[in-house]
Parts: C-alpha cells; sequence; structure tokens
C-alpha cells in the first residue's frame, strides 16, 4: 500500500483558519550509488591486463547527460564499463587507476541507462600500479544473469510497448504532453512500497508496479526517452532524506519532474475519497529550481543546467499560476470553474510574498463569496467545500461539492 497521511481540511462558507504544513510524505529508500570496495596494489610488468573491447556507436551515448560532464579519458572508462555490465562481465579492467572515481563513473552510467536492471549497485573496483602506468580492476556485482535476466528484459519491453501503443501521445506530440502524459502514468500505476522487491531499479516500477522513489525515476526515464524527450537521473536530498527525481527538457528550456512528489497523500472527505483523477499533484510536472529547492537539495557530483523557465509549468499552462494578487483574474477563474461545475479550483503562487499577498483575501474573501453563488445557483441552503492550505508549495486548493 502506499503511505499515507491525511491532510485534507473540512469546510462550509465559513472556513477554520488553518495552516498544514502539505509536504508530499518523505521518502525514504533510494540506494545511493555504488557502495563499493576500493583497493590499490602493485603488480608486476607480466601482469599486464585485458581491456575492454567495446562496440557501442557513438550516437547510443552522445545524448546522454552524465556521459556528457566527463572527460575524453573517463569517457572511455565508461563506455568500458557499459560495455563489460552489458555482457555481464565479471572483470572489467579501465585504463584508469583512481579507483573511486572509476566507481562514481559506474553510477554515472546506471544514471544514463534506466533499463540497466541487472546490476545491484554495488562493485569491487582494485587500482594496480604496473611500471609504465597503471589500470583498475572492476568488478560490479550483477543480481540478475542468463535466463533470468533475458526473461526479466523481456518483460521490461513487452511492458514498456503495451504502455506505449495504448498512449494517446507519439514523438510527433509536443513535448510537454508526452512528459505530462508520462507523469499522469507513472503516478497512477505504481504504488510507493519501501521494501518492494528490485526497488532501486526500472523493473519494480514497469512491471511490478511498486517501487521507491528510485523506481519512479527510473521508469519516468525510460518512458521519457522512448518517447523522444531528454530525461535524466537526478540524485539529491529531501528533508535530510536520500531521494531521486528526473530532470527533463521542454521547448529548450529545463525543468524537473518528481513523479514520487506527485504521487499524494490520500485525500478523503465525508463521503469518501476524491475521485481517482484529482489525485495528482502537479507541483512537481515541469518545475522550476527555485520551486523544487523549496525541498529538494541536489547531491553536488555534477553541475546541472539552469532551470529557471515557468513557460511549460503546469499551473502555468492551465492559467492558474499567480505572482501577485489579482482579483479580477482570481474572481473570473473561480465563477468560470464553479458555472462549469469543476470539483476543484486551484491558486499557485510563484513564491511565499505572493501567496502571503493573496492569502487572506482570497479565503476570507473571493473564495467565501464564489460558495455563496454555488449555493444559489445549484439551489443550496449552504454550500460545502474542503480546501488545502500550503504554505510549503504557496498553493491554495478548493474541492467544491454541488449537491
Amino acid at each position: 500500500m502506499r503511505k499515507r497521511e491525511n491532510r485534507f481540511l473540512k469546510g462550509c462558507v465559513v472556513l477554520c483558519v488553518i495552516l498544514i504544513l502539505a509536504v508530499a510524505a518523505g521518502l525514504a529508500g533510494l540506494f545511493r550509488g555504488s557502495v563499493s570496495t576500493v583497493k590499490e596494489r602493485t603488480a608486476s610488468s607480466a601482469e599486464q591486463p585485458v581491456f575492454q573491447e567495446v562496440e557501442i556507436p557513438a550516437e547510443e551515448v552522445a545524448e546522454k547527460f552524465y556521459y556528457s560532464t566527463l572527460s575524453e579519458e573517463e569517457q572511455q572508462v565508461y563506455q568500458a564499463v557499459l560495455q563489460g555490465v552489458r555482457n555481464n562481465s565479471e572483470t572489467i579492467n579501465v585504463e584508469m587507476t583512481d579507483a573511486k572515481r572509476v566507481n562514481q563513473i559506474y553510477e554515472f552510467v546506471l544514471n544514463d541507462f534506466p533499463d540497466i536492471f541487472w546490476c545491484s549497485g554495488a562493485a569491487e573496483t582494485t587500482a594496480y600500479q604496473i611500471p609504465g602506468g597503471g589500470y583498475s580492476e572492476f568488478c560490479p556485482e550483477y543480481t540478475y544473469e542468463g535466463e533470468q535476466k533475458e526473461q526479466m528484459q523481456a518483460q521490461i519491453e513487452a511492458e514498456a510497448e503495451a504502455i506505449l501503443g495504448a498512449a494517446d501521445v507519439s514523438q510527433s506530440d509536443p513535448e510537454y504532453d508526452r512528459i505530462r502524459y508520462v507523469y499522469e502514468y507513472v503516478i497512477r500505476s505504481v504504488d510507493y512500497v519501501e521494501n518492494a522487491s528490485d526497488s532501486q531499479n526500472l523493473y519494480s516500477a514497469l512491471v511490478n508496479k511498486e517501487s521507491v522513489c528510485a523506481g519512479y525515476a527510473r521508469e519516468t526515464q525510460y518512458l521519457l526517452e522512448r518517447l523522444g524527450v531528454f530525461c535524466t537521473y537526478v540524485t539529491g536530498t529531501t528533508r535530510g532524506q536520500p531521494h531521486a527525481w528526473n530532470l527533463v527538457r521542454c521547448d529548450g528550456n529545463y525543468y524537473y519532474v518528481d513523479t514520487t512528489w506527485g504521487d499524494p497523500v490520500f485525500l478523503q472527505t465525508d463521503g469518501g475519497s476524491i475521485p481517482e483523477e484529482q489525485q495528482i499533484q502537479y507541483d512537481y510536472l515541469c518545475c522550476s529550481e527555485q520551486e523544487l529547492f523549496r525541498t529538494h537539495e541536489l547531491d553536488a557530483d555534477v553541475t546541472f543546467p539552469s532551470c529557471t523557465a515557468v513557460n511549460d509549468n503546469y499551473y502555468v499552462r492551465e492559467g492558474c499560476y499567480y505572482q501577485r494578487f489579482d482579483q479580477d483574474r482570481m474572481q473570473k477563474q473561480l465563477n468560470e470553474e464553479i458555472s462549469s461545475k469543476e470539483p476543484v479550483s486551484v491558486f499557485k503562487f510563484s513564491g511565499q510574498s505572493a501567496y502571503e499577498e493573496s492569502r487572506d483575501r482570497l479565503m476570507n474573501g473571493l473564495i467565501r463569496d464564489a460558495a455563496s453563488i454555488l449555493a444559489q445557483q445549484n439551489g443550496l441552503s449552504s454550500a460545502r467545500y474542503s480546501y488545502q492550505d500550503d504554505p510549503v508549495l504557496c498553493k491554495i486548493t478548493v474541492y467544491w461539492q454541488y449537491e
């Protein structure tokens, strides 16, 4: 079952003024990089290593984010590690004597290729010094090999084909539509389960439909790449706990996407659960770094592109994003949504200042006035509604009842 917490407020025309820190549930369970053993030894000149032969086309790695951050020497190590891992090689010799850096490059390989599900992330690396130079012997730990690996790979391929075959988007659709489709699909199909099997890899989320943040992020990356959208895997912390999410490129701008935090806590009213179509939190669909860094912190391993655009932020596109209090526009939004019997009204603010400026006038004025209009239009003696007041995400959400 998903981890849930009750954070829903019930109200009528007169609202109780209560603040709730509505941050998504804390998400532990990310396996941080390669837990590796590093050794250094001296070898004789007679112990010449056999290096990994690489047969990887240049175009296959050219667009990979972590690969692009490496030097030419490191890229050669990266390709050798990638080739060896694909072959399930017990030992991969690489021309680098910095064993710790080899381990980090291995982590970058796993970050760039979400389809590599058969590695635990752990490895043992031994750096050898020999006359005239040196090398490292890299030994990754495999969780699946042989026929079992092939069967799981076939399941992944079949599931991805079924998902994308039934999707109402393709590579010819706008990038935002493709990103939104995958965001919603992953959130609706995957349950957050701390002790899920294979929770650090793609198989857990895509096939088993149970995972932690690592599985959510790898499935998001895998499906978006298959749809032709640039997407990479990002690690960092949230509230001091390890966490994983994604970086995407949409119409030339970079944004962050976090499908795990888009999977909301359970919302409940007297009449039961909120309808399924409302059970997605869109604050982490194409959000800027200003928005994300309120709750997330990046690891310092690499430098990521700036994410400052808001053009494709979900709330900007939906017309409910505010940089200041705007009474006429807010009133128009409420009137239109109530007239069309929309179940939810959302007001998202660009920052703390805009939120604080708008909060009281919106909740104690415009929303109460809108509730009165709702009652009149629907022949009710009083209007009932519930709301979430979220000072962390700078958002106010109203759930209307029309009966």
